[in-house]
């Protein structure tokens, strides 16, 4: 997981800054990072939340903002059949991008493990993803607004299609579907999340279709 990390933890500490500065505590920046457990569709959330937004329309985002991960479940469950509802409950509840790329990997591959393995990336994930947003929550006004996600997301983004190169094009969509939803969040009514994030899971679809 080292070289996601490269992208995640100063991402992590964007969130961690942007809660403190829509002054909502360090454990709703926790809390919502283990609920959400996605760097851009938390820091939306956490935004939206410090804008006076309702709780539905910040699900609603959220969940508009990580429909590929229907994509990476669908793709993935093959390799999780006839395992417990405990296991597949905690496996699906940290499937992101990155646990999906190298469990994916994992599973593919002839050395076993496979169900280890991918939870112990996710751990590893999961802790450093926390202790960024701890250590950006409590350094606050420190961490500079003005750099956001302007320097950040290009970090996030390289890393993650660096790791993509070695998979399945439909998750090339996901990685870019993600980034134009997070960018176009602006747009009224969430229109340009909408869009984005639709026309990734529909590339997405195709390439898999195509591949198989």
């Amino acid at each position: 997981m080292l070289p996601w990390l490269v992208g995640i933890a100063p991402l992590g500490m964007i969130v961690g800054a942007t809660a403190a500065a829509n002054e909502l505590s360090v454990a709703v920046a926790l809390v919502s990072g283990a609920l959400i457990f996605s760097g851009p569709a938390q820091l939306t959330a956490l935004e939206l939340l410090g804008e006076g937004a309702g709780i539905a329309a910040v699900v609603a985002t959220v969940v508009l903002m990580n429909v590929h991960l229907l994509i990476l479940g669908s793709s993935i469950a093959p390799h999780w059949r006839g395992t417990s509802l405990r296991f597949r409950l905690l496996a699906s509840s940290v499937l992101i991008d990155p646990t999906f790329i190298e469990g994916d990997r994992r599973y593919r591959s002839n050395l076993g493990g496979g169900h280890a393995y991918y939870l112990g990336a996710a751990a590893a994930l999961a802790i450093a993803w926390h202790l960024a947003i701890l250590v950006g929550a409590l350094l606050g006004a420190m961490v500079p607004t003005s750099a956001r996600l302007e320097w950040v997301l290009p970090l996030f983004v390289l890393a993650e299609l660096v790791q993509r190169l070695q998979t399945s094009s439909m998750l090339v969509a996901g990685a870019v579907g993600g980034g134009v939803a997070y960018l176009a969040r602006s747009l009224p009514m969430n229109g340009g999340v909408l869009f984005a994030t639709l026309s990734a899971v529909a590339v997405g679809v195709v390439a898999q279709r195509r591949a198989s």
